[in-house]
């Protein structure tokens, strides 16, 4: 059948103000066939509410609001397609099967459609499937199942050219063949796709259609695709086998724990042969190889019960044995090229401080502290100073609070008024949530999370170094500070800049901002893939997002043009330099066509120290907060 055309908004706006002028529009959602308000003219998000779904002989009829992002009304969307199928229960199919979706049909609306598609004209729509889903791709409907619907909407645009986002949303319901849907009485909600997006930023498939789970599961099932590994669960689970920025044994970097998810603890509550064997790859079940034999999943919980579950693919009490032990610099000085300063050993699970110092206690395997100073140049070496706390005793301190000193800084004339950074990193002896000493070889060495704190001549300060990334950022996909680089370092926003700063040099040989360790260059190449060595990184998100890693400072986000008055020129091996703003830039912008156009704006590459410092770059002309081309607005940042 043909569907109905949308109206010209002239001829909407002269319908709705008749229906106005009957008393029957009052501002609110209307009825199929009633006025539902003035239509959204600015639609920058789509929202999609349902009816409950009407059966008559097994056929579902689908009634649906759509609006904006300010809840005004959309009229005349011009294509719609509709997925229709049923979730049958845990064991239902065999003892200890977890749930599945069974996959009944798509239906899709253009100018025509195999069912009954009709715009009420005020943002209500309704579609009439074009048959009774039971026996619809050999499944059989079951009253009692819970049934979802997808609706996916956008792609196209409204006649008056607006362009319509694209959204797939759905309706979860049970129903006899005849008669109005209740609420279902069971679900498979087991992830969110924010969890997913932490990392991938907008996941979109096939053409940028589908981009809700909800959605994915209901053609990644059985009874749908052909090849088994294409299955929602084996398919995720075999794609992050390789490439994965966390540890693949933590379940719940995707099951991430929500209480809105009512089986979110499905991972550990139902295991299978087939979700677990995605990830356990070495093990055959039906053959026995790698497992005893098992011919389904009936026997699996019998031994791999909730709790051993979650006990295995956890961090096997790490958390709970850090939350014992916490380093923390109360206070701090600098006199000439030395920072004195205050460290206290807290144990966060009691409240209480150690009264013994470091290198007293039997579980502390590592403990250092280093620092450098000068947080608003990038720091004067590219070799910070420190100390073993662990193998010192302490020049003073009792109580838990202990003195210690760094000597060695350099401290550049003119800076003395400027800030150095303490920055803490170790690792302590542990084995089932319990601290205990490294001596035993029950115990194992457990990386605590490193920190840093800023200081000024005459105390500790609150302020220094600009913050670029933050560990928040950083730890979407990588997890909390799970990454652990040089043993133990793993305070991504303000440790690791400690050292690799602007001192760090750049192969003049090479492409030179993919060659030095100086942070800012390092990660770039490396998350690009352009950096040598990291040419097969798979990174899961848009490289052009980059609020992905870059911090938000003062509502505006850290990669924000002009750059911090700190950001120095690109330090390269054979006494040349590379203008602050050129050298970041091409770390992803680094055609041969993009170093000219950076050129002709004033940009120096591989130049004196004096004329990459000279402030010849014009970039900001084009690209800085609110111009034309501001990198916020040509980047595609969410």
């Amino acid at each position: 059948m043909k569907m109905n055309k949308t109206f010209h908004y002239a001829a909407l706006f002269g319908l709705v103000s008749l229906l106005s002028a009957c008393g029957g529009d009052d501002g609110k959602p209307g009825n199929p066939g009633e006025p539902g308000g003035p239509p959204a003219m600015v639609i920058d998000s789509l929202v999609v509410s349902f009816d409950p779904v009407q059966m008559q002989s097994g056929v579902a009829t689908v009634n649906y609001r759509v609006t904006n992002q300010d809840d005004e009304p959309v009229v005349g969307i011009p294509s719609a397609t509709f997925i229709a199928a049923q979730l049958l229960p845990q064991g239902y199919t065999n003892a200890g099967n977890a749930s599945q979706w069974q996959y009944f049909t798509s239906e899709s609306c253009n100018d025509s459609c195999p069912g009954e598609y009709v715009d009420h004209k005020n943002g209500r729509y309704s579609y009439t499937f074009s048959a009774g889903f039971d026996g619809l791709n050999d499944v059989g409907y079951q009253a009692g199942a819970t049934q979802r619907i997808v609706v996916k909407l956008g792609g196209d645009s409204l006649a008056d050219g607006t362009a319509l986002p694209v959204t797939n949303q759905h309706f979860d319901w049970q129903a006899d063949k005849d008669g109005t849907s209740s609420d279902q009485v069971y679900t498979r909600n087991l992830i969110k796709i924010e969890t997913c997006n932490s990392c991938h930023s907008d996941l979109a498939f096939h053409r940028g259609n589908y981009n809700q789970i909800e959605t994915c599961v209901t053609c990644h099932n059985a009874d749908r695709v052909s090849n088994p590994d294409n299955i929602f669960p084996q398919m995720i689970h075999g794609k992050h086998l390789t490439g994965f920025p966390g540890s693949l044994a933590n379940c719940q970097t995707c099951h991430a724990e929500d209480d809105t998810l009512s089986e979110q603890m499905n991972w550990a509550r139902v295991p299978t042969m087939e979700a677990c064997g995605a990830c356990h790859t070495y093990i055959d079940f039906k053959k026995g190889e790698g497992h005893p034999a098992q011919l389904n999943n009936a026997n699996c919980v019998a031994c791999h019960n909730p709790d051993w579950t979650a006990s295995v693919h956890n961090d096997g009490g790490n958390a709970q044995a850090l939350a014992q032990f916490k380093p923390v610099i109360t206070k701090a000085m600098r006199s000439g090229d030395t920072v004195s300063f205050t460290l206290t050993l807290e144990n966060s699970a009691t409240g209480q401080p150690y009264t013994a110092s470091a290198d007293q206690l039997d579980f502390v395997s590592d403990l250092r502290v280093y620092a450098n100073w000068g947080t608003s140049f990038d720091y004067a070496t590219r070799s910070a100073r420190s100390i073993r706390v662990h193998e010192t005793t302490p020049v003073s301190g009792s109580n838990g609070s202990f003195d210690y000193q760094i000597a060695g800084l350099t401290v550049p004339a003119g800076s003395e008024m400027d800030k150095g950074t303490l920055a803490i990193q170790g690792k302590v002896c542990a084995a089932n949530g319990v601290l205990g000493a490294c001596s035993d070889e029950a115990n194992s060495e457990v990386v605590i999370k490193s920190s840093h704190r800023f200081f000024a001549t005459d105390a500790l300060s609150d302020s220094g170094r600009r913050v670029v990334v933050s560990n928040d950022t950083c730890g979407s996909c990588h997890g909390d500070q799970q990454l652990n680089f040089h043993g133990s370092r793993n305070d991504l926003e303000g440790q690791c800049q400690l050292c690799h700063n602007p001192n760090m040099q750049a192969d003049a040989a090479d492409n030179p901002s993919l060659t030095t360790a100086d942070f800012k260059h390092l990660i770039h190449g490396i998350h690009s893939g352009q950096r040598a060595g990291f040419e097969g990184i798979n990174y899961p998100g848009n490289i052009g997002n980059c609020a992905q890693c870059h911090a938000d400072r003062d509502g505006v986000l850290s990669v924000a043009l002009p750059l911090d008055p700190g950001v120095q020129p690109l330090t390269i091996d054979d006494g040349s330099y590379t203008s602050p703003t050129a050298a970041i830039c091409s770390d992803c912008h680094s055609s041969e066509t993009n170093k000219n156009h950076m050129i002709q704006q004033g940009a120096v590459f591989s130049g004196t120290l004096s004329d990459a410092t000279a402030g010849t770059e014009s970039c900001t002309t084009c690209h800085r907060q609110g111009a034309d081309a501001d990198v916020l607005s040509v980047h595609p940042i969410k």
